[in-house]
């Protein structure tokens, strides 16, 4: 098993210091930390680390995890290497915003409980990844994102493959429901909104089908739906590559009940801003 953290690192390394020589060839001064990242942009450079050292976290977790397996002392690991971007999520969502994740979530999940404060996110997904007994979210028997300790709204999903999809959409239906029943207090905010991530090869699958089908059905009926589909298409259904621009015509397909929005999960900003306008 090659270890290509090193290269990784002396990769970034090189990377940064020649975008700083050309900064200061070129006679540019830094940018302030609580200056937008680029024009336009309500990412703040501060914000921007907070984001990135959220995902160099995750990327060690993924990272250490793979050698705790190959010694045998850690058991079942699905990295989420590639979906650091979802990061932004687990900034822009309230921690009282219930979301239902998939299991390539490492940066939406350290973000959210970081955000939200009072957990201990890295230390609970290595006992999580070691099949701990002390693992608060599923007492060592699976590796899963979720909340043990009730800290955000986080329901754990095991394994999911579009199992989670009906479960998000019957949650949002019920805040919709629930807001406007006499007696009913809701155990989330009136104006909180449901988050459901899952990968690309889900959205072909009829579980996914039948959410998605039923959200379109309650919206053509005028029934406001607080939730937000995102797919994290990353050209690979498990071991099988997506076809180019699938999972964009497939989503569109779904207008004008579902609006379809795209976002570049490499571009922080770009996912940044992305989230923040499907969020609002």
């Amino acid at each position: 098993m090659a270890d290509r953290s090193p290269i990784l690192d002396a990769n970034l390394r090189a990377y940064l210091g020649e975008r700083a020589a050309r900064a200061e060839a070129d006679g540019r001064t830094r940018r302030g930390l609580d200056e937008p990242v680029r024009a336009g942009s309500r990412l703040t450079g501060r914000k921007a680390i907070e984001l990135f050292e959220a995902q160099l976290a995750v990327r060690h977790l993924d990272a250490a995890s793979r050698w705790l397996r190959k010694d045998g002392r850690s058991f079942y690991t699905i990295s989420s290497a590639g979906h650091e971007g979802d990061a932004a999520l687990g900034d822009l969502l309230r921690p009282d915003d219930p979301v239902f994740l998939h299991y390539r979530c490492g940066g939406l999940m350290v973000r959210r409980a970081q955000a939200a404060g009072g957990s201990t996110p890295l230390f609970d997904l290595c006992l999580s990844l070691c099949a701990a007994a002390d693992d608060p979210v599923s007492g060592g028997r699976h590796k899963v994102f979720g909340d043990g300790d009730g800290t955000t709204f986080t329901p754990p999903q095991t394994s999911t493959i579009a199992s989670h999809l009906p479960k998000a959409m019957g949650t949002a239906f019920a805040i919709e429901r629930g807001a406007r029943l006499d007696g009913v207090t809701l155990p989330v905010p009136e104006d909180a909104i449901v988050a459901c991530v899952f990968g690309d090869a889900s959205l072909n699958h009829n579980v996914a089908r039948g959410a998605l089908a039923a959200a379109r059905w309650a919206t053509y009926q005028h029934l406001h739906l607080p939730l937000l589909f995102v797919c994290e298409d990353n050209g690979l259904g498990i071991s099988v590559r997506t076809p180019e621009g699938w999972v964009a015509h497939s989503a569109r397909a779904l207008a004008p009940e579902i609006e379809y929005r795209y976002v570049d999960g490499l571009d922080l900003a770009s996912a940044y801003e992305g989230a923040a306008a499907a969020i609002e």
